[in-house]
């Protein structure tokens, strides 16, 4: 077996236990997006980076508290988790000479 199928069986497996994990890790990850995104001055761009990554997070939470199937909720939760991440390492890249005066002061 390879390891996203035994991340799917785990996750099937102990579904009602990884719920709140999972709500915790994309809150998180996406409060780190958000966090990343809101650096500097605000742009349509980064506007429509800010509801991207609301959208993704909530889509699966929605989903949660609709009770939708396991199987469509672990693709949800990946999709979400991929575009959050995506968004840190977009704004990391295009915003890194901005970045690093907060991050590495004088």
């Amino acid at each position: 077996m390879n390891i996203l199928s035994q991340l799917r069986t785990y996750y099937f497996n102990h579904f009602y236990l990884l719920i709140p994990l999972s709500i915790i890790l994309l809150a998180c990850i996406g409060s780190i997006a958000l966090f990343f995104i809101c650096q500097g001055t605000m742009t349509p761009f980064k506007f429509w980076q800010m509801f991207v990554c609301v959208a993704a997070a909530m889509t699966y939470l929605g989903a949660l508290l609709a009770q939708f199937k396991p199987q469509l909720l672990i693709r949800l939760f990946a999709w979400g988790l991929l575009i959050e991440i995506a968004l840190i390492v977009l704004n990391l890249i295009l915003y890194r000479s901005h970045l690093n005066k907060y991050l590495c002061p004088d």
